[in-house]
């Protein structure tokens, strides 16, 4: 039978060629979008981990449930840092960065600015000498970054160009102490970074935290605490939840609690998970045209041999043989394609994954995709995910094939005879 069914491929030469190619595209086009997706979520996951969230963070009651405000209320005091820091020490925490976030407005004015104005933006201050949490520092473009001798911000590049700022350039921050009171100072501006991230881009002031705790009259008080596991992605996903709940239950005595990064971002995954399903439904009209063209094909097939069909009969073949025929030959078509499309679809995605889209052009800096990328769309390679496309489109093949032909040879073969 196989050697019959190769034969019936082979002979056929412009159909199986069509079929194949039919075929090829959708697996081709299939990888590419998926791979393209999945790229997209990895940077845009990345970007937020190495950024914003870092791997977990560590919360004093009330504040996870109202982070959306940036609460200046439920701050963690000086001495539960202390114990804190003590406690991760002890159990091999050692990645961690004291942090204080706040919203503010940066004013400038038109000298040096070319023009006046107001933005809203985000204050970041850290500790300058303890950045294992996050990656700042690999995001430095211009000028130099926060320490504790020198007073001054760093901003993102986005909000750089926003304003026309250049270093050196003094902006006046207005924003809320300890206690609700508003305070106002002037402030020169030592750096400027590139993140990749948008937001963090677009938005953030970045301090030292012993200048800000000056400013602001915090006492040693902190926001949070970020931790890293690990800067591969794929492995904080992993360990992520493990480690985040062993941290809770051993700083559960000084009343904090650790969030892992996929709790503090859960509006933003949903909203992936979300693309992800519009996405799989995008694919899944795409094999269901692969399945009529190929459907079609077998169709144009069978009504064309319909003398091999009689010929077959009346050499005693069953129409259940006769079926099986049909239908290997569909698979093997099917094969064909599929392996064509999987050697495409990985040399365009590979090619994505090295190169990226500049999409840099199609936005400007205060516009989102939706996703935290800034200016470069890049594939990323799951290869379990290929296989169940490849898998998919062996099974679009195969059944396309037999139940285009389930109806083949019933006729008697004077009736297949009289068609001729």
């Amino acid at each position: 039978m196989l050697k019959l069914a190769f034969r019936g491929v082979l002979r056929y030469k412009k159909r199986t060629i069509i079929t194949a190619f039919a075929i090829s595209m959708a697996i081709l086009f299939s990888i590419f979008m998926q791979t393209l997706l999945t790229g997209i979520q990895y940077d845009s996951n990345k970007n937020l981990i190495w950024n914003d969230t870092s791997s977990a963070k560590i919360y004093a009651p009330g504040y996870f449930e109202d982070r959306e405000n940036l609460p200046i209320d439920k701050l963690i005091t000086k001495e539960q840092g202390q114990q804190l820091e003590q406690i991760l020490d002890a159990n091999g925490f050692e990645n961690y960065t004291k942090e204080f976030i706040s919203s503010c407005q940066i004013i400038f004015y038109e000298d040096p600015f070319i023009t006046s104005g107001s933005l809203y933006a985000q204050i970041r201050a850290l500790d300058s000498d303890n950045l294992d949490a996050y990656n700042f520092k690999d995001a430095q473009i211009e000028g130099k970054w926060l320490s504790k001798n020198v007073d001054g911000i760093v901003i993102g590049a986005n909000l750089a160009n926003d304003i026309n700022a250049e270093l050196n350039y003094y902006v006046t921050i207005q924003t809320k102490g300890k206690g609700g009171f508003i305070q106002a100072f002037d402030i020169p501006i030592i750096g400027i970074i590139s993140s990749g991230d948008p937001i963090i881009d677009a938005t953030a002031i970045f301090f030292d935290l012993n200048t800000i705790d000056d400013y602001l009259e915090l006492e040693g008080s902190s926001s949070s605490y970020a931790i890293s596991y690990s800067s591969n992605i794929k492995k904080v996903e992993t360990i992520s939840t493990s480690n985040t709940q062993k941290i809770s239950s051993l700083i559960k005595e000084i009343d904090l609690k650790a969030y892992s990064w996929a709790e503090i971002a859960e509006d933003i995954l949903n909203l992936q998970a979300a693309d992800s399903g519009f996405t799989y439904i995008f694919l899944f009209f795409t094999f269901i045209i692969s399945v009529v063209g190929i459907s079609n094909t077998m169709l144009m097939s069978v009504s064309e041999r319909s003398n091999e069909i009689a010929m077959l009969k009346t050499l005693g073949y069953t129409n259940k043989y006769i079926r099986q025929l049909f239908t290997l030959e569909g698979t093997i078509i099917g094969i064909f394609g599929i392996v064509v499309g999987f050697i495409l679809g990985i040399g365009v995605s590979l090619y994505f994954q090295n190169v990226g889209i500049d999409i840099s052009s199609w936005i400007t800096s205060n516009e989102s995709i939706g996703y935290r990328i800034n200016s470069v769309m890049h594939a990323f390679i799951s290869y379990d995910e290929i296989l169940i496309i490849l898998l998919l489109g062996l099974l679009v093949s195969i059944m396309s094939a037999y139940f285009s032909v389930r109806r083949t040879g019933r006729g008697e073969i004077a009736q297949l005879f009289r068609k001729l």
